[in-house]
């Protein structure tokens, strides 16, 4: 009964229609992971996070301060910013905004008001925040990444996320690489199995009719057709780890830079204080001395 089962698999996995769809799997998996390496790459070089495709760009949602118009975990599509655009009240719009820290990030939020002074600024406010946004968003001071599209996919936000961290990266690209690599591995020997198990055609003469008969097949140097083969996959799987050893000290240079810029931003914040005690403390002195000349 094994014996039956396994004969069966066997000529499953050797048929060619089994080898068309299995052949387009490895390569749509590996074609989806190429991708999600390449979009974190460039990402990571970008200096917002957000690179610009073809005057649009993917976001994906990390706060509910716009639901129900989306979630987090959501990706959302942006239309790019140029000089020319001018927003209305009710538009969406995706900025660079900072934190109490001094770190900066994209926020994504609605135009509730249009302020005309000396220039164009927005007043900006999630729809489920209680109150509009501390800064207005000037578009020749605040970078603005562009507008909402209307247009989001539920829970491939995640999935974004996801591929930018070290796990994500083991997950949607080394070890999908690793599989195809092992399952075309695999295919190659099964097709040098199946030529080996092909009969030689012979011509024979109507005097001879006999049964065909199987000849064995011609010598063929498997080992150095696997060795070669295994060459090249190691040389392609050296390159994934460039990429990925390059995608790293990325990130971590743009981690220290980061981190210098507040610390920065603090030693500023502590001399501008200073600056502004010494000034009130001399504006004081200035008082008590006048004060003392008009007594006199």
């Amino acid at each position: 009964m094994a014996s039956d089962r396994t004969k069966k698999f066997a000529k499953i996995t050797q048929g060619k229609a089994f080898r068309i769809i299995s052949n387009t799997v490895s390569t749509l998996i590996l074609i989806v992971s190429i991708i999600l390496c390449a979009v974190v790459v460039i990402s990571a070089k970008s200096g917002s996070g957000a690179p610009n495709f073809g005057g649009y760009s993917f976001l994906a949602v990390r706060s509910n301060s716009m639901e129900d118009e989306f979630y987090v975990g959501d990706l959302i599509v942006i239309r790019r910013f140029n000089a020319a655009h001018q927003y209305k009240v009710g538009d969406i719009i995706s900025f660079m905004a900072t934190d109490l820290a001094g770190d900066r990030f994209i926020n994504t939020h609605r135009i509730i008001e249009v302020v005309e002074n000396g220039g164009v600024s927005y007043v900006t406010k999630g729809d489920n925040a209680e109150k509009p946004d501390s800064k207005r968003v000037n578009p020749s001071k605040t970078r603005i990444l562009g507008q909402y599209t209307g247009k989001r996919i539920a829970g491939l936000g995640k999935l974004l996320d996801f591929a930018g961290t070290s796990k994500g990266i083991l997950f949607t690209v080394v070890i999908p690489a690793a599989l195809i690599v092992i399952w075309q591995l695999l295919n190659y020997l099964l097709s040098l199995s199946e030529q080996g198990l092909q009969p030689v055609p012979q011509t024979q003469t109507a005097a001879a009719q006999t049964a065909p008969q199987i000849y064995p097949p011609a010598a063929v140097d498997k080992d150095a057709v696997i060795r070669e083969y295994l060459q090249q996959q190691k040389q392609e799987e050296q390159q994934r780890q460039q990429i990925i050893e390059e995608y790293l000290a990325k990130q971590k240079e743009l981690e220290q830079a980061e981190k210098e810029k507040a610390e920065e931003a603090k030693i500023k914040a502590i001399i501008a204080e200073f600056l502004a005690q010494q000034q009130a403390l001399g504006n004081d002195a200035n008082k008590t001395e006048e004060s003392n000349n008009q007594n006199s």
